[in-house]
């Protein structure tokens, strides 16, 4: 008995990581789609994917269980431009304290290419020495096909 509650309390401290995957237009032929991968991160953002195409995908996305920041979605989408609508998180800590940003509704729209894999990640940016002059806040769209290549880059906030 003793054992079951130090696994339960020691599974609650750790996240696993999900990928959730998703066809979203099933009658698209293969040869004609695009694989985009929305890669979490705790420091460089993680997201909760919403919409493609101002369609709601995120209940059957993520079902129930929702998302966390080691969690990444794939999803199979016709060439061409698309549309994804998400939120963003933000952690930063140390161990006196930890600051989390929030972005909600970033849409990120661009023109994918069939057969092409991308990635699209966030990343931070410190400003001055430390941080102390603040931060900045990116969500960028890599091709990943055959090596990773940016393509493009938004900022989403700066942070004082």
């Amino acid at each position: 008995m003793l054992l079951l509650a130090v696994t339960v309390l020691l599974s609650s401290c750790f996240t696993i990581p999900r990928t959730h995957k998703m066809i979203v237009d099933e009658y698209s032929p293969a040869e004609r789609n695009a694989t985009v991968t929305f890669v979490s991160s705790t420091r460089n953002g993680w997201f909760i994917f919403k919409e493609w195409n101002s369609i709601n995908l995120q209940e059957a996305l993520y079902g129930k269980r929702g998302t966390s920041s080691a969690d990444k979605a794939i999803l199979t989408v016709p060439a061409g431009t698309n549309t994804f609508t998400f939120d963003m998180r933000f952690t930063f800590s140390n161990q006196y304290s930890s600051t989390t940003y929030r972005i909600e509704d970033v849409e990120l729209r661009y023109d994918l290419e069939a057969g092409e894999k991308y990635q699209v990640k966030g990343r931070h940016k410190f400003l001055g020495f430390l941080g102390f002059g603040g931060l900045e806040l990116y969500v960028g769209i890599y091709n990943v096909t055959n090596k990773s290549v940016l393509l493009k880059e938004w900022q989403l906030k700066e942070a004082k």
